[in-house]
């Protein structure tokens, strides 16, 4: 059995490089891990979004490699207007009171809905989709790939292939390689995607001596709420505190560990290094009912202290601050002097508009918490996908060591590393992108090699 490119993964960025291979001529096989097509992309929010050029994304991306945010940006709109053409239903969203400005799209009616219109165009075009199907090796020949070897529902099989995009979507749900990179509270992390990615393809391009890149202790999440709340594939969306940019977050000790205006999606980063690798998010009702106001997404009007004690999780409320924290410290062993000592330092800087009177000052988002009743909820990290993976350039190649493409090797999506390392401008328009660089550069190979 030969094809002229095989992807593996069926997410985001593995169906749109199966379909954009398809257009360049090439006979294509999609695997997926699963029993389904769609990845954690189809249990994502369906917004589809990007920084609107280089300069916006080093806003956020400041020690980011540029040749690969500039492929990001450029590959943004384009791949939209081709989505449109795939049959996809794409819808502008409204401007809102963003930190900085985006390019906003939503897949309508939900992103499965546009996962599944491209695996069917795939399958009407020829192609075949194999799910329950796991990469385990890839072999090459002179520098060049050869074939795959893959476990599926009826046995193992060896495939020959000309071309390989990897597009499995990061290697967050694998305990191993996250305690690895991530540290000794990695077991504490909640995966907001699904449970596949586990970095088989990543691991099984290191043995054919592809490199690295990335910031391999960092990943794209949020704040979740802890145990005992229930954090499931479809409610990960509707319990994340989406205005924690506002909030007070501190460690078990009481004390800020971060600037909580930089957004979670990067203090998240510094969670999981802290006590237990747990946070406590404080806010008052002035902030709870302005949640639409200060959150950054179309599903702001969602109340999610609701949605947090709907999914058993622990949400105090107190009327005083003081009791708040006798609260915190009977419930979660939060020293009360020290985190009162927190909040006073915190309010004091908040009625002088003073960032710089605190000692992790805050770039923005200097709200007083004041209004009772005031709340605390116990925060984990969140991780949907991670930042390191496999070195490649500009045009989606995959890198060996020492610099060079291994011939016929592409990646797309969160198995790509270095394209962000701190901050986030977009996860399913990194699968659009590096997708369509990586499907219409390995079906050109794969003819080239023909």
């Amino acid at each position: 059995m030969s094809y002229d490119f095989v992807v593996a993964g069926a997410g985001i960025g593995g169906l749109v490089a199966a379909r954009s291979a398809q257009e360049h001529g090439a006979r294509v096989l999609v695997i997926e891990k699963a029993d389904r097509i769609g990845g954690s992309a189809a249990a994502s929010g369906g917004t589809v979004w990007c920084a609107r050029d280089i300069n916006e994304w080093l806003k956020v991306q400041p020690d980011g490699d540029t040749e690969l945010g500039q492929a990001l940006i450029d590959g943004f709109e384009e791949g939209i207007e081709w989505l449109t053409s795939q049959g996809v239903v794409v819808t502008p969203v409204p401007d809102r009171p963003y930190k900085f400005l985006r390019n906003i799209y939503r897949l309508d009616p939900d992103p499965r809905t546009a996962l599944t219109t491209l695996y069917d165009r795939i399958q009407s075009e020829g192609g075949e989709v194999l799910c329950q199907s796991t990469l385990r090796d890839i072999f090459t020949q002179d520098g060049r790939i050869d074939s795959v070897y893959i476990s599926t529902s009826d046995g193992d099989r060896r495939i020959e292939t000309l071309s390989l995009v990897l597009a499995t979507g990061g290697f967050q749900a694998n305990p191993e390689l996250r305690a690895r990179y991530m540290g000794r509270w990695a077991d504490r992390m909640i995966v907001r995607g699904v449970p596949e990615n586990t970095g088989d393809a990543f691991e099984a391009a290191l043995r054919i001596g592809a490199s690295t890149a990335g910031a391999f202790g960092r990943f794209y999440g949020h704040y979740l709420p802890a145990a005992p709340a229930q954090v499931k594939l479809h409610n990960f969306v509707l319990v994340k505190p989406d205005f924690s940019e506002y909030a007070v977050t501190v460690n078990l000790l009481g004390e800020r560990f971060d600037d909580e205006f930089l957004g979670d999606e990067v203090t998240v980063h510094a969670l999981i290094h802290q006590p237990e690798g747990m946070g406590v998010l404080v806010f008052d009702q002035h902030i709870r009912s302005n949640m639409e106001q200060y959150s950054q997404w179309p599903t702001a009007d969602v109340d999610r202290v609701v949605n947090i004690r709907d999914a058993g999780g622990e949400v105090l409320e107190n009327d005083t601050l003081r009791s708040l924290a006798a609260q915190m410290a009977s419930k979660w062993g939060v020293p009360p002097g020290v985190f009162l000592e927190t909040i006073e330092g915190y309010n004091t800087a908040c009625e002088a508009d003073d960032a710089s009177m605190l000692s992790i000052p805050k770039s923005g988002g200097l709200i007083k918490i004041a209004e009772p009743p005031f709340y605390a909820i116990r925060v984990v990290a969140g991780v949907t996908f991670t930042y390191g993976g496999v070195k490649v350039d500009s045009e989606a190649q995959v890198l060996d060591r020492s610099g060079g493409p291994i011939g016929g090797l592409y990646a797309a999506g969160a198995d790509c590393g270095g394209i962000y390392t701190r901050g986030y401008t977009g996860g399913l328009s990194m699968g659009l992108a590096f997708g369509r660089l990586a499907g219409r550069n390995a079906a050109a190979y794969a003819r080239r090699d023909s």
